[in-house]
């Protein structure tokens, strides 16, 4: 028996939103595998209307994994201030463990191309699980993607507003050359359940290589991060750079990013964001209190894809593209 499925037997009846709520949801998770009835939707669900897919319809096709066997784990009820009602978070997982890919989109809201690529890619989703296990956490920021939100609290980046992303791991990964937590929190509910999912779950499924499906609108010319052990020099950063360029998305090849990162063959090597990219591939974490193994994924790519410079249909061509490039070299 885990850790989580312990924890469970001990805690009262209702929550709010304690410091043991990533627990909780986590053992929602991790105690049972879950059938597609047990997926809570509320009824009369809105979707922001831009040509992104409708959102239950999103849940409704990722689920079909489960008819290939995978598992169904609900990670976190998502409600954010002001929300009236939940929205699950959710993962799917081969039954077999081992070595794995994972793949995770939706952490911005606004970043639409990856959820609607993956409900777009279930065949070869499940083609790429019968080759090696796999972790899927399609739809991070459920309230986000409805509405539209890049963040759990705030619409649009604000470099006077603390956004809180759903994918914050600065309280799990380690001050440069100390031995303390970046922050000594989670900065939400969802960031606290999510990452705690990714540590835990790492043990059975220790990731080999981690995709990451982002876009900007604030680029007219995208690239991506390779955040693992050969960084810009990682062989699937290269390939990723390809199948963009072949899909017909402008890349910035050379330079620096906005942020001033710089970038070479239109990769840029790793950075120290607090990401859960970086969690991805951190070696070593801090986990109340004390210093234990990280997920130390080899490779851990982030897409950025200029969401502003083309439309809606070929980015997520693109990105099916890439998980289905992704199956062939498996």
């Amino acid at each position: 028996m885990n850790l989580c499925c312990t924890l469970a037997r001990g805690l009262p009846g209702k929550w709010g939103k304690s410091p043991l709520l990533n627990a909780v949801l986590l053992c929602m998770a991790l105690c049972r595998p879950l059938a597609a009835s047990d997926l809570p939707l509320p009824g009369g669900v809105q979707t922001f209307d831009d040509g992104r897919q409708d959102i239950v319809q999103l849940y409704h096709q990722y689920l079909q994994l489960q008819e290939a066997g995978w598992q169904l784990d609900i990670v976190a009820q998502s409600q954010p201030a002001g929300r009236e009602y939940a929205l699950p978070i959710i993962a799917l997982r081969t039954p077999h463990e081992g070595k794995a890919v994972w793949i995770l989109s939706g952490i911005h809201g606004e970043e639409t191309a990856g959820p609607n690529a993956i409900a777009a890619s279930i065949d070869a989703l499940e083609e790429l699980g019968k080759k090696q296990a796999v972790v899927l956490l399609p739809l991070n920021n459920p309230h986000g993607y409805a509405n539209n939100w890049r963040y759990l609290n705030v619409a649009v980046y604000d470099e006077n507003i603390d956004g809180q992303s759903v994918g914050d791991s600065s309280h799990l990964l380690l001050e440069s050359g100390q031995q303390i937590a970046r922050s000594a929190a989670a900065s939400s509910p969802e960031a606290a359940a999510i990452t705690r999912y990714v540590v835990e779950m790492a043990s059975r499924y220790p990731p080999t290589t981690s995709i990451d499906l982002h876009e900007d609108n604030l680029i007219d010319e995208g690239y991506v991060y390779s955040q693992g052990k050969l960084g810009a020099a990682d062989p699937l950063a290269t390939l990723a750079i390809q199948v963009l360029l072949e899909n017909g998305v402008p890349l910035k090849l050379d330079g620096v990013t906005r942020f001033d990162e710089p970038i070479e063959n239109g990769i840029i090597g790793p950075v120290v964001d607090s990401s859960i990219d970086e969690l991805m591939s951190a070696s070593q974490v801090m986990i109340d209190g004390q210093v234990m193994p990280g997920p130390n994924a080899d490779t851990v790519l982030v897409f950025e894809t200029p969401a502003a410079a083309i439309q809606l249909p070929q980015r997520v061509r693109a990105h099916a593209a890439f998980l289905r490039a992704l199956v062939e070299r498996r």
